[in-house]
């Protein structure tokens, strides 16, 4: 999936305050986290690239099912990292991000449901359960309502159900 936003772009035009950052910063360490758990569903799945499933099945898991200290540390540290780099390089123009987002909005996934893993481990099982119960899940605070947001929206536009 495409997260379409430019964090350089956003920091310059909303001279952006604390708050806003660590926002940022937080949802990055979330994408972080489930781009993490997505490549170990994809190990799992003998698959040799993540799919469109195993990243719908890490931001699932990774937005009903809390991350440790451990995790949360990491994840922090890498969106800082994401963060400075950003302050350090050019960012894509407007219209790079308009072929981008041609190309995004053209892929034709076919409507069908997310494909749940087989896999028998701890993460596997847990995200099982996530898929059954997503459509019920109710979010704890409005920056976790955004993602699940995202991740209906997106799942929307492409015409794939969980």
């Amino acid at each position: 999936m495409y997260v379409k936003f430019n964090i350089k772009l956003i920091r310059y035009n909303y001279k952006m305050d604390n708050t806003f950052e660590s926002l940022l910063q937080v949802y990055l360490a979330q994408v972080d986290s489930a781009m993490k758990v997505s490549d170990l569903l994809a190990k799992h799945d003998n698959s040799e690239e993540i799919t469109v499933d195993h990243l719908i099945g890490g931001l699932v898991y990774r937005l009903m099912v809390s991350m440790t200290n451990e995790e949360v540390d990491a994840s922090i540290s890498v969106a800082k990292q994401i963060m400075e780099k950003l302050d350090d390089s050019d960012s894509c123009s407007e219209s790079e991000y308009d072929e981008i987002d041609e190309i995004y909005e053209s892929t034709d996934f076919g409507t069908r449901k997310v494909i749940k893993p087989v896999c028998n481990c701890e993460i596997c099982s847990k995200l099982r359960v996530c898929l059954i119960n997503y459509s019920t899940h109710e979010c704890a605070d409005p920056l976790a309502q955004r993602f699940k947001d995202s991740i209906d929206h997106t799942c929307e536009q492409h015409k794939i159900y969980i």
